[in-house]
């Protein structure tokens, strides 16, 4: 009869013998930074024998930073473009078969900080893998859009690509006119006179103007500055070209806005001609949750289906919101 001692003993052992047996067999492997499991690779097209990869990365509608579950009507989106865009490239850098990136685009820009952030991640992505990335417009690529494009090593449009809207506004609206009309009063105490500055429940004051309008000098130079760097262009040539206009696809290379015009087929020749590989794969990475965003980040409902308390919310929001967005007759500063 075993006693109580020697049993444990004994399974001591067996525990011990069978740790031994998978070090050497190397059977358990403990990942404590495992790969981001969200993303799956999907081809667009058969590989037939290629091994080395282009991924298409789109960057779709209101490019924003902050994932809302339903999307704000006008001035949101409801995908975080920037941490998306860290995920896909992050992908992509693990995989040793990557030999480009494709930015599909197709935006009318966003806020002035998401833009800016998408930029200066693929500028970080082409400094530490020196992967090349190409920007490639779809129907848009205006305003933030074309400040995200700048991070590419070329800017690629369609023949019937609408590019530009290089310039910066500041959303603001006033209903301080409706509010009297329907008996309500704000009744907000703020510690200054500009503290609450670009509210839409008072009037715009001349000194309310003066600082907004240096904050759109500010951040327009900045956008300047990019463009300046992106294109190699001088400030005195862009100029003329950054008063917020948008160009076709053959006025923006005229201008020297995009390095060429083509469908996705020329540009993948020019890849393999400049990569020295005849057969590449085309990939995409899809999120495994499912979804996507819809035009403008925005659903289908549209304003109709916002509740009470979501309308108040977004007239609260409506005050001063600084976007490199290209909007014909959208929300302007008055």
């Amino acid at each position: 009869m075993i006693s109580q001692s020697q049993g444990k003993r004994h399974v001591a052992g067996v525990i011990w013998a069978s740790t031994a047996l998978f070090a050497l067999t190397g059977c358990v492997t403990v990942n404590l930074f495992p790969p981001d499991q969200g993303l799956v690779e999907k081809s667009l097209r058969p590989a037939n024998g290629a091994t080395e990869k282009v991924v298409f990365l789109p960057i779709r509608g209101f490019i924003g930073d902050e994932e809302k579950k339903g999307g704000t009507p006008f001035l949101g989106g409801k995908t975080d473009q920037v941490r998306l865009l860290d995920r896909e490239l992050a992908k992509a850098r693990r995989d040793p078969h990557v030999r480009a990136i494709i930015l599909d685009i197709d935006s009318p820009g966003g806020s002035v900080t998401a833009s800016d952030r998408l930029y200066h991640r693929i500028l970080l992505f082409r400094q530490r893998t020196k992967i090349p990335v190409y920007a490639f417009f779809g129907d848009l690529g205006a305003s933030g859009a074309y400040y995200t494009a700048m991070g590419a090593n070329e800017v690629w449009a369609r023949p019937t690509s609408v590019v530009g809207s290089i310039g910066v506004m500041i959303a603001n609206v006033g209903i301080e006119g409706l509010m009297k009309k329907v008996g309500v009063t704000d009744r907000t105490v703020a510690s200054g006179a500009e503290k609450e500055m670009g509210s839409p429940f008072r009037a715009m004051s001349p000194e309310d103007k003066k600082i907004f309008e240096g904050l759109v000098e500010d951040f327009y130079g900045t956008f300047l500055g990019v463009v300046e760097k992106g294109r190699k262009m001088n400030r005195a040539t862009l100029i003329p070209l950054a008063d917020g206009r948008v160009y076709t696809a053959r006025q923006a290379l005229a201008h020297g806005l995009v390095d060429r015009i083509g469908y996705r087929s020329d540009l993948l020749h020019h890849l393999r001609k400049e990569l020295g590989i005849k057969k590449l794969q085309l990939v995409t990475y899809r999120d495994s949750e499912g979804g996507a965003p819809s035009l403008l980040g925005m659903e289908t409902g549209g304003v109709g289906s916002v509740s009470a308390e979501a309308l108040a919310s977004l007239i609260r929001s409506l005050g001063p919101t600084p976007l490199y967005f290209w909007s014909p007759g959208g929300l302007t500063m008055k």
